[in-house]
């Protein structure tokens, strides 16, 4: 009686272990790291899905996806590593990083967004009129507002002092999210900020402030943030990335195209809390550059890492192609979408 006892409990088990895998497998779980709305498009995509459903074809069946806020890119390097993040929206500093410091096999695999093109957004770190900046040499020993240290708009800044001999020691670094940058120069507790463009309307309507220079004037047109994801992640979930992407897409020409204008900018003001005002260059000439087919501009990213490498603001550089991009998944997405 034990034996056939233990025979039955063996064979329960070995069923039990048989559909695991079964029961197991379901849509891929995707997270997706954004540091601000409506640039990065990952916060107002949530919110597109439940509106617009067939946009999404194979949202809840090959996968799901979730936004997950973060204060700029860096910090995403520990998250996509421990296995909180499945895709991180690095610049490529942050990007550069994630390989040659925390020793990460990642892959590019999508444009987010772009600035310094001409006739697009483009980045200005700003100053008050009457206050002590009046060149960017007089940096030197202020108060400097920052996102993320190594974040894509961090690197643009320290680009242009570097070109000017203005090393991280000779001006005072406080970290701070985008919104509170304007409150804060406001107040006197930084000297200097970046301005992202749903806040420019507010800073220029008080005509105290002036732009200083730009990104563009600091390392020219950039791939401002892109999409990585873990290669041994890729590698068992290809189907359903190329999935995820093709719908992807679908929604990114669906907030470019200007017959949705409207309701694009009703998400937008859901998604930031922000007036239609505030956001009415978001999907324009005015807004951030993005590639209507996802693709990263991998050699304004290159560029990007080799001047911050000489410049001295990153310590080891990389070589990014072919090794960490893999544009495979949104160029099948692509092409079932056109044929």
């Amino acid at each position: 009686m034990p034996g056939k006892f233990l025979a039955v409990v063996a064979a329960l088990i070995a069923t039990v272990f048989a559909i695991a895998p079964a029961q197991a497998e379901g849509p891929v779980r995707l997270r997706i790291g954004w540091a601000q709305a409506p640039g990065h498009l990952a916060p107002l995509l949530d919110m597109l899905v439940k509106k617009h459903p067939e946009i999404f074809a194979h949202y809840g069946k090959s996968y799901t996806a979730e936004a997950v806020r973060f204060n700029g890119s860096t910090p995403q390097i520990q998250a996509i590593a421990v296995g909180e993040l499945e895709i991180a929206a690095f610049a490529p500093s942050s990007l550069t990083l994630a390989i040659t410091n925390a020793h990460l096999d990642v892959r590019v695999v999508s444009d987010v967004i772009q600035d310094g093109r001409p006739g697009s957004y483009d980045e200005p770190f700003i100053v008050r009129k009457d206050g002590p900046i009046k060149t960017v040499d007089d940096v030197r020993g202020k108060r400097v507002a920052t996102n993320a240290i190594g974040s894509a708009s961090d690197n643009a800044m320290r680009i242009m002092l570097r070109k000017h001999g203005i090393q991280d020691a000779d001006f005072t670094t406080i970290e701070t999210n985008f919104a509170n940058m304007f409150a804060m120069i406001e107040d006197g507790k930084v000297d200097f900020i970046a301005g992202l463009p749903q806040y420019l309307h507010e800073i220029d309507a008080t005509g105290r402030y002036r732009t200083l220079y730009t990104a563009g004037d600091a390392r020219g047109p950039a791939q401002t943030v892109l999409w990585a994801m873990q290669a041994d992640f890729i590698a068992p979930h290809r189907a359903a990335l190329v999935d995820f992407f093709e719908d992807h897409i679908r929604a990114v020409d669906w907030f470019l195209d200007a017959k949705n204008r409207d309701e694009a900018l009703a998400i937008a003001m859901e998604a930031t809390h922000q007036k239609r005002d505030e956001l009415a260059y978001a999907f324009t000439k005015e807004d951030f550059y993005r590639d209507p087919d996802c693709m990263p501009d991998m050699g304004a990213a290159q560029k990007e890492i080799d001047d911050s490498v000489r410049l001295g603001l990153l310590p080891t550089g990389v070589t990014l192609s072919p090794t960490y991009v893999d544009l495979t998944l949104i160029e099948e997405a692509r092409k079932r979408i056109h044929g």
